[in-house]
């Protein structure tokens, strides 16, 4: 029997426009058709034998205050595991990463509002023949966009851009903070409920290339929050990105790493099943395409 694992970002009301998000409603109706086929399990139960039925993690990236108000509350009601991960650059030094803002940018206005807004204040006349990547929007000018912050305007320019939109809605960083990330009292309650926390990263940056720096800068901050923070030793990691575009590079540098420091195994965002913990790196369905059953109420 195959095991499968499953990715989850927001699990919220379809008015959030960052990533397309999972209904609580439809989060809760998963669980049921997937108990009907697999043992939901934490990770660690992975290393132990098969029973009647496969087994199936579901998990959480980057830590958003929806995956603790609706998603865990779900989980806790239905008495199932689940793994969490922290992304601990905002809740140790209030950095929120860019990916982040222009998510709460495009949930809180209009596509032509940010088009017609950015055009005011940047020479942005090369963006739409440039912007292909994302030409599984729908809206050409959430394509346009995108591409202009994630990848036409500089860091910086974008940054200042985004965080003072941001700062306009949540009044300070603390506040936005606060209410977007699940925070360490939080994450202690879930642990306590029986969820397993891992590391996701520090500032949420895909890998570069370099394993020891790369483990030094994203992977070990996070791991030393956790263990100074709340006590927990995480031996579970999850990369940002799933590794970007180098994540075959990624894989093969930082295995012998993560084993030397103590981690058990990682997901990836590769689909596909698991046979236990055969694999270091799990693969991950999305949570809008996971066997055995269609997308639900499509």
């Amino acid at each position: 029997m195959e095991d499968i694992s499953i990715m989850y970002h927001y699990v919220r009301a379809k008015d959030w426009k960052g990533i397309n998000p999972l209904e609580p409603e439809r989060f809760a109706e998963q669980i049921d058709i997937l108990h009907k086929s697999y043992e939901i399990v934490s990770p660690e139960d992975l290393q132990k034998p098969v029973g009647l039925k496969p087994r199936c993690v579901l998990s959480f990236d980057d830590g958003t205050k929806d995956q603790y108000t609706n998603a865990f509350q779900i989980m806790k009601s239905k008495g199932v595991p689940g793994y969490f991960t922290v992304m601990s650059g905002p809740l140790k030094e209030g950095v929120i990463p860019v990916f982040h803002l222009v998510h709460i940018l495009l949930s809180n206005h209009s596509d032509e509002e940010v088009w017609e807004d950015l055009n005011k204040l940047y020479d942005l006349k090369e963006v739409p023949k440039l912007s292909g990547i994302y030409n599984y929007e729908q809206n050409i000018y959430r394509r346009y966009n995108k591409y202009a912050l994630n990848f036409f305007l500089t860091e910086s320019q974008s940054k200042n851009y985004l965080t003072d939109k941001a700062l306009k809605i949540f009044g300070s960083s603390e506040n936005l903070i606060d209410q977007y990330y699940v925070n360490k009292e939080e994450f202690m309650e879930m642990k306590n409920q029986g969820m397993t926390i891992g590391v996701h990263s520090c500032n949420h940056n895909s890998f570069f290339g370099d394993g020891e720096e790369f483990y030094k800068l994203e992977i070990e901050p996070c791991a030393k929050f956790l263990k100074s923070e709340m006590n927990i030793t995480p031996n579970w990691y999850t990369p940002a990105f799933g590794g970007g575009n180098n994540y075959k590079e990624m894989f093969r540098a930082l295995e012998p790493i993560l084993k030397e420091n103590g981690y058990k195994g990682a997901f990836a965002t590769t689909p596909g099943k698991n046979k236990g913990l055969s694999n270091f790196w799990l693969n991950r369905y999305d949570c809008i395409n996971v066997p055995p059953f269609k997308p639900i109420g499509d």
